[in-house]
């Protein structure tokens, strides 16, 4: 019986990734793969109002792309170019 239920579920899945895709976003299990993150963490994030804004459609969390590159480009740190020498 598992057997039959693992395709359906990796079709469901690619399905999803199609779908988000198609509305310009990035699903749950996108971010935890791009910051190799976990979903307790990603979840802590939602519930803190940090990290990336999302969209809650049914129980599916939904990040679009916009949103994702503007929370990426606020947390970007910028190279400090002074020489460890001239700091001292």
């Amino acid at each position: 019986m598992e057997a039959t239920l693992q395709p359906a579920a990796e079709n469901q899945l690619d399905r999803l990734r199609t779908l988000a895709d198609k509305l310009d976003c990035l699903t749950e299990t996108d971010i935890m793969l791009l910051g190799k993150l976990s979903q307790s963490t990603v979840e802590a994030w939602r519930k803190r109002g940090t990290g990336p804004a999302y969209i809650l459609l049914g129980n599916r969390y939904l990040y679009p792309r916009k949103a994702v590159a503007k929370y990426l480009e606020g947390i970007t740190r910028e190279r400090n170019s002074v020489a460890a020498k001239e700091a001292l």
